[in-house]
């Protein structure tokens, strides 16, 4: 017979041992104090140690037998406790042998205490351990309902969430609406979202905090499908609903009011940008971790797992053939019979292979990396975001699963977009024929790219393949699309408005692209839109000086005053360079340069504007070839920007000790721009630039500020004064009343008045090269070449 695991030894062995250990450890004990008896004064230190340690070791042994004899009378004492005592004692006195120097005979007890297990008690203990695993296992999976697997995974998900839910910034009333975004019967219409009490029914219900729904679809957790009565359903993105997963594992994770959590996420940003900045991040809910979002997985139940294994073992009865109710098992046929009969007529056409079913449109398998015998699969999107495959979340071991849920994403997210226009949005879609032109400013304006200012309407940015490219887009239509109540208009800053899609725009603007995926064209031009009662006044244009009620005033726009009797101006004179035109302390310069357009479009015809004329630089033969070795797009940019031909303006600080300041004391970022250009970059102001590109190429009848009807009073473009970071701590402000610094074109054209005939182009002549010695070209022929 086998012996295979130690067992537990009877109370008698333990007894018995206990008491052979300590009497064996006395005896040493003895040995020693004989010897010392026995010594002489040489070795009677070394041997009185000796006996000390042997004593304190009995007496350790003894103490443990004596423990071992009062703990076998109580029987509420475990037996365990009497192979304690035993195997102390066991063990002082082998230390007790070995301090007194005599043969060590009592580690031979402990082969008493370790009695091996017949494998009849190895199978019961076995047994006994198995049946304890298996009652702990069903308890558990009757109070989670999963596996020990997915036990772990939750818990796995558990130490996730209280690291990612405390850094989304939400309260209780976020989750509140995505869980009534979970149910399918969040809805917003008419600038409130909602929760229908039934599903399809979209009206009434009971209302949703508005700011909580829209700072969540514009985080990306939520995401907006058009209903077919103008209501737009919300559901949870892929990144909602693991978000909600989290928050609901890690509840204490979330603050108590939106007062707290808007302080949290403002302590996140707190080092990032300016103080405005910072504020309009905090604002915002930032996106889940993209860690979180892919180590997330959802555990899985037991019901779920059972209906799938019925699922899969029902598909795989039927791919084999398998018996199938209500129909007869056919009969074999013999093989000549077989052989003649098409493959079609058997039956015995091959099922496709996993790889061969089709896909969603968009949407397609990823083969992740795997420690496991069988392969994982993912998903990417190639339509959530245009233009990027982004990765969707959970992963599956089983292809058809993986399949199952790319279907669900696209029924969910897609579908609506490529299912064909019902009866009713082609009779929406008819009301609303928009060109090709219209159809470009709403997508502008949904992108938030659309803007107007002084200037006129602009799409910023408009190219996603090349980067700073702004087209304009006509006045009429952006105005008729705002009065058809497609568009709104919110201010960005003092001078500049965004246009942006009102909730009718939105839905035009989606149907007309579903039409554009099914086939149907653009109108051949603009549609002329019936303007809404209250948009009928006409729009309050930017570049006519008109605002909107309430709308901020810009500083260098102040509000239109009485007319002041402007006094008659002479006949002007053509300036010369050496002569500068006196300013005379009745003309009222500023008031007709930084008035709107309005007021100076409402002037007399016969008044003539006399401006103050500034000397123009003539470009000596050096600069002149300075500035045609500059790199093209520099050039481009300083002819753009009028300092090509800048004037400086009178300073006590000399050009040697300039030259100096600029290569010991500006920062390296500021040398490398200022190098770029022929005459530098940041060293000039507004009022010290030179002619504008158009009259340096002679097209005096197109002139920058002829076009523009006054100088450049951009507000965007005043001085600033830079720390030694190299950020902006203080506008410049030259002058008491705080009047920006203005470039006003030196050419000594005509900025008013009838324009200039335009050049007539002709083949030039051959220029004979100047002889040695000969006078610089004319300042005219310098300043032509330029362009």
């Amino acid at each position: 017979m086998t012996e295979i695991e130690a067992g537990e030894p009877t109370p008698q062995t333990c007894l018995r041992v206990a008491r052979e250990a300590a009497e064996l450890a006395v005896a040493a004990a003895d040995n020693a104090m004989n010897a010392v008896c026995r010594s002489s004064s040489g070795n009677a230190a070394r041997l009185e140690e000796v006996m000390h340690a042997a004593h304190r070791e009995a007496t350790e042994a003894e103490g443990h037998a004596a423990r071992a004899e009062q703990w076998a009378a109580d029987p509420s004492m475990p037996d365990s406790a009497l192979n304690h005592c035993a195997r102390g004692a066991v063990d002082h006195a082998v230390r007790a042998q070995g301090a007194a120097g005599v043969e060590v005979t009592a580690a031979a007890l402990r082969t008493a205490l370790e009695r091996r297990l017949t494998p009849e008690e190895h199978a019961e203990r076995e047994s006994e351990r198995r049946r304890a695993e298996a009652e702990q296992e069903a308890a558990e999976r009757a109070a989670t309902g999963m596996d020990s697997d997915n036990r772990h995974l939750a818990a796995m998900n558990g130490f996730l969430a209280k690291e990612a839910v405390p850094a989304l910034g939400w309260t209780a009333g976020h989750v509140r609406v995505l869980e009534a975004a979970e149910t399918g019967r969040l809805y917003w219409r008419d600038g409130q979202a909602r929760q229908a009490a039934e599903h399809g029914v979209w009206s009434g219900g009971r209302k949703v905090s508005r700011e909580r729904t829209q700072d969540l679809h514009a985080a990306g957790f939520l995401t907006a499908v058009d209903a077919a009565d103008g209501a737009r359903v919300l559901a949870p993105t892929p990144m909602g609903q693991v978000a909600l997963e989290l928050a609901r594992l890690h509840p204490a994770g979330l603050h108590e009011s939106d007062k707290a959590a808007y302080e949290a996420r403002y302590a996140r940003v707190a080092k990032h940008g300016g103080r405005q900045a910072q504020r309009d991040a905090a604002r915002r809910l930032p996106p889940l971790d993209g860690t979180a979002l892919r180590l997330y997985l959802r555990p899985v139940t037991l019901a779920e797992q059972e209906a799938r294994a019925q699922r899969d073992a029902a598909d795989q009865w039927e791919a084999e053939g398998g018996y199938c109710p209500g129909v007869e098992t056919p009969c074999p046929a013999d093989e000549d019979q077989t052989a003649s009969v098409p493959a079609e007529a058997t039956g015995d056409v091959t099922e496709p292979d996993a790889d061969e079913l089709p896909w969603p449109p968009g949407v397609l398998p990823v083969r992740l990396v795997s420690t496991r015998y069988s392969d994982w699969w993912g998903l990417e999107c190639g339509r959530c975001e245009p233009g990027v495959r982004a990765p969707l979340p959970g992963k599956w071991d089983d292809r058809g699963d993986a399949r199952i849920a790319a279907q669900g994403h696209y029924d969910q997210a897609h579908r609506p977009a490529d299912d064909a226009l019902t009866a009713q949005e082609w009779e929406e879609l008819e009301r609303w024929p928009l060109s090709a032109a219209q159809y470009t400013a709403l997508s502008w304006a949904g992108d938030g790219q659309l803007y107007e200012d002084r200037g006129g309407f602009v799409g910023v940015d408009v190219r996603p393949d090349k980067f700073d490219v702004n087209k304009k887009v006509a006045r009429g239509r952006a105005t008729g699309l705002w009065a058809a109540g497609l568009l709104n208009v919110g201010p960005d800053c003092p001078g500049v408005r965004q246009l942006h899609l009102s909730e009718t725009g939105r839905r035009v603007l989606n149907l007309v692209w579903r039409a554009h995926r099914q086939g149907v064209a653009d109108a051949p031009k603009d549609a002329n839109l019936t303007p809404l009662p209250k948009r009928s006044a006409g729009y309050p244009l930017l570049s006519e000086g008109r605002y909107f009620k309430g709308e901020q005033r810009p500083a260098a726009d102040p509000a239109p005053a009485e007319p002041v009797p402007v006094p008659a101006a002479a006949e002007p004179t053509p300036p010369t360079v050496a002569t500068v035109a006196p300013v005379r302390a009745d003309q009222p310069l500023l008031r007709r340069l930084f008035a709107p357009r309005a007021a100076r479009e409402q002037r007399p015809a016969c008044d003539v504007r006399t401006v103050i004329r500034r000397p123009q630089r003539t470009l000596t033969p050096e600069e002149h070839k300075r500035v045609l070795d500059t790199r093209a797009l520099n050039l481009q940019g300083a002819l753009i920007m009028g300092i090509v031909d800048p004037v400086p303006n009178a300073s006590p600080m000399p050009e040697e000790a300039g030259e100096w300041v600029r290569e010991q004391v500006w920062p390296d970022y500021f040398r490398e721009i200022d190098e770029k250009y022929p005459h530098g970059f940041t060293r000039w102001s507004m009022c010290e630039r030179g002619t504008c590109w158009n009259c340096l190429s002679g097209r005096h009848d197109i002139c920058v500020h002829r076009q523009r009807g006054g100088p450049n009073v951009d507000e965007k473009n005043q001085d600033w004064v830079h720390n030694q970071e190299g950020r902006r701590v203080a506008p410049i402000i030259l002058r008491p009343g705080g009047e920006p610094c203005v470039w006003w074109c030196r050419c000594s054209c005509p900025k008013d008045g009838p324009a200039p005939a335009r050049p007539v182009k002709s083949k030039a002549a051959p220029a004979e090269t100047p002889a040695k010695g000969a006078p610089a070209p004319e300042p005219a022929e310098v300043q032509a070449a330029l362009w």
